[in-house]
């Protein structure tokens, strides 16, 4: 289950953008750096390294520092904005790793960490090293698979211009500590999140039981992981979702519909047991989100209607329905893809154009559907008798 969100506070502040006259302004790629001081939504005071990527007419800013994590800076927040004369430059993979590893410090944690980096990834890891050279071989194989699937579907994906940061802990209760402390309590109700406005995946070492010791080589990793494959399919799901939105499938801060981002990261999650990694292939049947799908499908209370799954996200916080909107956006997702890849396509051209911090209204985004995909209750129908047989 996705545990990424946006903060209350930026949804109230993205209300505040769209009801006023004029939007905030966006500023060219060709940016320069920007050194901000400001007060952040726990009353601490942060000088940050940024560029700007959105000013508002009032003064307040959208950031992004040069780790990748975005920071939302109102007006009364604001006390020192000082623009240099110094090209914005993402962090080298050594200096992320570095600052990882700070963040880690940060919460008392003593375990030393060890920064395992490859081609796109940079893994702070208290989990040791080769369950952190581990990781970093299935987010390799995943960005890859990614970037592959989606050239052959005629949809061009940029490479990530940060490396992509991840925090491996040792074990449940640092990763419980971690979630806390950084970002919510309930971050930490899955085997890992990624937080959007921080850009990391934070995870755990899954071999890593109460009574056990943590796999201490690649074979004794393999064997573990070959007993929880579902957790495997969790790791997966969340680093799906920072490829996304790193690689311009999703733009973050931006109106991305919930049924979408869900979908597709149940899309490529699935589990293989026969791989080595615990996951090989892209598309395949995922049969644990099958099995919600054609349950949720027959209680009348439980199964939410197409129209509604499009139009807002909010069946995804409502009790008893959570279950029944995930399952729905992994068959929806399956389904369009299996069956109409090139309006998929097409779809998610519209999506990648949404302006940062503008919340569509619900009709705006069942028109933008029914664009492509046509109207909403035949497309239902079609759907489901399909997935009858699937």
């Amino acid at each position: 289950m996705r545990v990424t969100y946006l903060v209350v506070w930026l949804l109230v502040y993205a209300t505040s953008v769209v009801q006023s006259e004029e939007p905030p302004r966006e500023l060219t790629p060709e940016r320069p750096l920007h050194r901000i001081t400001f007060t952040d939504a726990k009353s601490v005071t942060r000088s940050v390294d940024a560029r700007v990527l959105l000013e508002a007419q009032d003064g307040g800013l959208l950031l992004e520092g040069r780790d990748g994590r975005l920071w939302n800076v109102t007006p009364k927040q604001l006390q020192k904005h000082e623009k240099t004369d110094t090209e914005f430059r993402p962090l080298s993979a050594e200096e992320l790793g570095q600052q990882l590893s700070r963040e880690v410090a940060e919460l008392g944690i003593t375990t030393p960490t060890q920064v395992v980096v490859t081609k796109h990834y940079v893994i702070c890891s208290t989990a040791g090293r080769k369950y952190a050279e581990w990781c970093g071989s299935l987010f390799e194989r995943l960005h890859d698979a990614f970037q592959t699937y989606w050239k052959a579907a005629g949809l061009e994906l940029r490479e990530p211009e940060f490396p992509l940061p991840a925090i491996v802990l040792k074990d449940h209760t640092q990763f419980t500590e971690f979630a806390a402390k950084h970002d919510r309590p309930d971050a930490a109700l899955s085997p890992g999140y990624f937080s959007e406005p921080t850009n990391r995946i934070i995870l755990f070492d899954l071999t890593a039981g109460p009574n056990t010791a943590p796999a201490q080589t690649a074979a004794d990793i393999q064997r573990k992981i070959a007993a929880s494959p579902f957790n495997v399919a969790t790791t997966i799901h969340e680093a799906t979702h920072q490829i996304a939105f790193n690689s311009g499938l999703h733009t973050r801060y931006a109106d991305n519909p919930r049924w979408l981002t869900e979908g597709m990261a149940m899309f490529f999650e699935v589990p293989d047991l026969e791989s080595r990694t615990g996951w090989k292939t892209i598309g395949r049947v995922n049969a644990p989100r099958r099995k919600d799908f054609r349950e949720t499908s027959r209680v009348p209370r439980e199964a939410i209607p197409l129209a509604d799954l499009i139009r807002a996200d909010e069946v995804f916080l409502k009790e008893g329905k959570a279950r029944s909107a995930y399952a729905e956006s992994w068959a929806l997702t399956f389904y369009l893809l299996k069956t109409r890849r090139e309006d998929v396509v097409s779809y998610l051209k519209t999506i990648q154009s949404k302006p940062r911090l503008i919340a569509d209204s619900p009709d705006v985004r069942l028109r933008e559907f029914e664009k492509d995909f046509g109207d909403a209750e035949t497309l239902e129908r079609e759907w489901k008798k399909w997935m009858t047989t699937h």
